[in-house]
């Protein structure tokens, strides 16, 4: 499998009966953009803006961890490049934010970047926007973890 076939309809199982809901294998919510934006700015305004950070950034590590995890165990993929680019376009499909990537580059050699993409529309630049204004740094923190 490519990164760039990953779709909804492989990846999301919803219960007819409700309760349950399933992406790359596993059991998901649905959470609403605004309510994580509000919990961020709790964290920040309770424990400061590093811990807030710390506990964001960890909290995305995780998740992006286990879906990596998913991901490897869900499918087969054509290659190791369509397996990291498939996280990419994760965060696409689950509107976390619109992944672009900057399309075929020269060969190289020594390991490959990660950093290789474009991020638009993040959610969390969005949240921390709306409840906390502008920053003096990026935001992207459960992104970024």
């Amino acid at each position: 499998m490519r990164a760039d076939e990953l779709h909804h309809r492989e990846l999301l199982e919803l219960d007819p009966e409700g309760g349950v809901i399933r992406f790359a294998g596993q059991r998901a919510l649905l959470l609403d953009a605004v309510a994580m934006g509000l919990l961020r700015k709790y964290l920040v305004e309770n424990f400061g803006l590093t811990a807030a950070r710390t506990v964001l950034t960890q909290f995305g590590f995780a998740h992006g961890w286990r879906m990596a995890e998913a991901l490897e165990a869900e499918f087969k993929w054509d290659s190791d490049d369509d397996w990291r680019h498939a996280g990419g376009r994760l965060h696409t499909l689950q509107g976390l934010v619109r992944v672009e990537s900057p399309g075929p580059q020269p060969p190289q050699t020594g390991p490959k970047p990660l950093g290789d993409s474009i991020w638009h529309d993040s959610y969390e630049a969005e949240q921390h926007l709306l409840h906390l204004g502008p920053a003096e740094e990026p935001v992207c923190w459960t992104l970024t973890g």
